[in-house]
């Protein structure tokens, strides 16, 4: 633990730190909201869908009904992914408003990660009943799990404990690959922080600029994307 302090005293250290945080509190949303969460909502689709669909294998590739060692891969999965989310939070955080990254953050995840999975072609969505609760649980399982990095990562880098430093490393090592992501983008952070200021001024402010305009834009436009397919699956 006191390495970690000494890590954080360093202006480099607190960076990484960052995005260690970044990494655990998006591995842990991950598993908790997207593995946890996603199976409970199949477990729910399940009851209240036809007898036939049991044995059909759904676009994640689990068979329905049947409960196997795949579960724990998709809880990791959910995980690495997890991670891979909170850290690019972090890198985004500072050039987003600070009262609208809870509201940002989760609708991107919701309107990215829902046109990724929303599929009109999809099994899960033609033959799980009933259809809106799956379109609508899915896409909120990625606005929730965005949220939840939010509110994470913005309460842990404002806080200091030993506690804390276990469970941010727990976390992180949970999201191998996730902080494989972090590390990388830590590094350009700090590569970013050599640069003299007076030439990372100006394109700080731009980017306080174009980083919620691009978010917006992509949320838009993803937006658009799972209309249509929700559209035609309801």
């Amino acid at each position: 633990m006191k390495t970690i302090a000494r890590l954080r005293a360093h202006p480099d250290g607190r960076i990484v730190w960052a995005y260690l945080v970044g990494t655990a509190a998006g591995a842990l949303a991950g598993l908790v909201v997207g593995g946890v969460g996603g199976r409970l909502v199949m477990l729910v689709l399940r009851l209240t869908s036809p007898d036939y669909v049991l044995g059909i294998e759904s676009d994640d590739g689990f068979t329905i009904g049947v409960v196997s060692a795949a579960t724990f891969q998709l809880l990791l999965g959910m995980a690495f992914l997890g991670a891979a989310n909170g850290a690019l939070y972090v890198a985004l955080r500072q050039s987003i408003p600070t009262r609208l990254r809870s509201l940002i953050w989760p609708l991107f995840a919701a309107a990215v990660g829902g046109a990724s999975v929303v599929n009109e072609d999809g099994v899960d969505f033609q033959v799980l009943e009933p259809r809106w609760f799956a379109v609508a649980s899915f896409v909120l399982l990625f606005a929730v799990a965005a949220l939840t990095v939010v509110l994470l990562v913005e309460r842990w880098l404002a806080v200091e404990s030993s506690r804390l430093t276990a469970i941010v490393l727990a976390g992180a090592l949970v999201g191998t690959f996730g902080l494989v992501v972090a590390m990388a983008l830590a590094a350009a952070t700090i590569a970013w922080r050599r640069v003299p200021q007076r030439a990372r001024r100006p394109l700080a402010a731009a980017a306080r600029i174009a980083v919620p305009v691009l978010l917006v834009a992509v949320t838009l436009r993803s937006g658009v994307d799972l209309a249509r397919a929700a559209a035609a699956i309801l």
